[in-house]
């Protein structure tokens, strides 16, 4: 047969029980409340020491952020021209055979670029003023490294821009041997700035020369601590002139597409 229920409690046994576990469930309560809070000038160290840390590394990583996109935007457009230059000598003949502007600051630089050069781009728009390409509360304005006006670079009024906001614009030279192209690699937006977000390359025609699109003296210097030296065109705030920070495109890319910790950001 089955065993006997089990008896039944004493009386008061069930109550006895529920209450000790409603003492021991305040008791523990009472304990959580007792625990001490963090108090507001804790509260206020604590958010300030946070604050100092984010302001001393905030800016790093801000400029460490810009320079990697200006090293992606730059050598992607560097990639583009150097296409669009083998496409139009398979469609055109050798370069050295190309029709070049023949005067100093030519106007017809624009007939040069249509013809060589923009079929091969996607051009998003042409232009002849700086208040085209500028924004609505002021003409494009470009300036040197040492912050020196660029007001020769837009003299001949001819600018580009690309479908992805890249700006080109031009300055042939004399003997009509060589055209300076600068590429703004944001278009208007600031700094518009020699070494930080134009770049200066070099269209040749000299007979000495591999005929070819390069950044400015890519060819002149191994060396890339000349590239960053003070003598003309260097990439250094401390070149006098319009030339300052001529050389900063050949030093990202001498230097494996990277912007060297001695760069002037």
């Amino acid at each position: 047969p089955p065993p006997p229920p089990p008896p039944p409690p004493p009386h008061g046994q069930c109550n006895n029980t529920i209450f000790l576990r409603s003492l021991s469930m305040n008791n523990a309560f009472l304990l959580f409340r007792k625990r001490p809070a963090f108090t507001l000038a804790e509260v206020l160290t604590t958010l300030g020491i946070i604050g100092i840390v984010a302001a001393m590394t905030l800016p790093n990583i801000i400029t460490n952020y810009q320079k990697k996109v200006t090293v992606e935007r730059l050598k992607k457009i560097y990639s583009v021209m150097q296409n669009a230059y083998l496409r139009s000598q398979n469609d055109n003949g050798p370069a050295e055979y190309w029709d070049y502007p023949q005067k100093n600051y030519d106007r017809d630089i624009d007939k040069f670029f249509q013809k060589y050069y923009k079929p091969y781009l996607n051009v998003a728009k042409e232009c002849h003023d700086t208040v085209c390409i500028g924004n609505k509360n002021a003409a494009y304005s470009p300036v040197s490294l040492n912050g020196t006006p660029l007001s020769s670079a837009t003299v001949v009024q001819y600018f580009v821009v690309l479908s992805d906001g890249t700006l080109l614009y031009f300055l042939p030279g004399v003997p009509a041997s060589y055209i300076w192209m600068y590429i703004d690699i944001n278009g208007s937006q600031k700094p518009n700035m020699i070494g930080r977000d134009i770049f200066v390359t070099d269209i040749y025609r000299y007979h000495n020369y591999k005929y070819e699109i390069k950044f400015w003296n890519n060819s002149s210097y191994d060396d890339i601590n000349k590239l960053l030296g003070t003598q003309d065109y260097g990439c250094n705030k401390k070149v006098s002139g319009y030339t300052a920070g001529f050389n900063c495109g050949a030093v990202i890319y001498k230097s494996g597409w990277k912007i060297p910790p001695n760069y002037p950001w």
